[in-house]
């Protein structure tokens, strides 16, 4: 209780006419923790959206702080699976909090049990067409350089997302089911890639679930032919996958001049090993 208000009287000066008495307000609540974003929820009744405004930087650099001191809980897993899941997990929750992001994991989970009920028997082309179709996520056509775009959570919410992003939803539900799909790391468009005796099929999350098979896949794909060639033969590591989700980020950060977090994302990117 006694944190609680000394906190509710930080921000009740926090827009204090003395500028004095606002950098040092300003001063605490940078040194009060990364449990500020948590701890102002008991306040947000009385949050006015003009002290937010001025504190939002504030909690902007404690998720900074929170993901940079994380980051690497990814690198060390054996399992490309468990690698890729954590990262978007960590993605997931700088956006929306570290305390309050539901666990991708757990919605993952959801949406396997659900194919799995609807449809027992069903194959990797039976789950495209559940994700993309029946469930409606579907690629973000418009505003396509909002960041969240990059964020597994926010696609599986709102239905919508960037190729790569929703390539690594329909991957991480096929491990659980026990499917081989892997990624297809084109140049311009990430796509999806399955096996049938022999025959490489390549999935289009972002379009829809759509089906390209092998021999159309020069005709589809405006792509010169040794780029095509590479990227049909060459599975990308989990590495990989995420270095081009934090390119994405970084892009994104960037469009919308957002420089706190396009350098920060470049930090992080210079960290994986790939």
């Amino acid at each position: 209780m006694a944190a609680e208000s000394k906190l509710f009287y930080l921000v009740e000066l926090i827009d204090d006419e003395s500028a004095e008495i606002r950098d040092e307000i300003a001063s605490q609540l940078n040194n009060y923790g990364l449990s500020l974003e948590e701890d102002l929820k008991n306040l947000s009744r009385e949050l006015h959206p003009d002290k937010m405004k001025i504190i939002s930087p504030i909690l902007s650099k404690n998720r900074r702080r929170w993901l940079g001191e994380n980051w690497n809980l990814w690198f060390d897993s054996e399992n490309a699976f468990e690698k890729i899941e954590t990262a978007l997990d960590l993605i997931a929750r700088y956006h929306y909090g570290s305390f309050s992001t539901p666990m991708l994991s757990k919605m993952l989970d959801i949406l396997t049990e659900e194919f799995k009920n609807k449809i027992p028997y069903g194959d990797e082309f039976d789950l495209s067409n559940f994700l993309f179709q029946e469930k409606g996520i579907k690629g973000a056509k418009e505003n396509y350089y909002n960041p969240f775009n990059s964020n597994a959570v926010f696609a599986i919410k709102e239905k919508k997302g960037l190729p790569i992003t929703l390539s690594l939803i329909f991957i991480l539900i096929g491990n659980r089911l026990g499917f081989d799909i892997r990624g297809c790391n084109l140049p311009g468009h990430f796509l999806s890639k399955i096996m049938i005796d022999e025959e490489i099929i390549l999935i289009d999350c972002f379009e829809g679930g759509r089906i390209i098979y092998e021999n159309e896949i020069n005709e589809v794909l405006d792509y010169p032919v040794e780029s095509v060639f590479a990227a049909l033969h060459n599975d990308p590591t989990a590495e990989q996958m995420i270095s081009r989700v934090v390119n994405n980020l970084i892009n994104a950060y960037s469009f919308i001049n957002d420089d706190g977090n396009s350098v920060f994302f470049s930090e992080l990117l210079n960290q994986i090993k790939k």
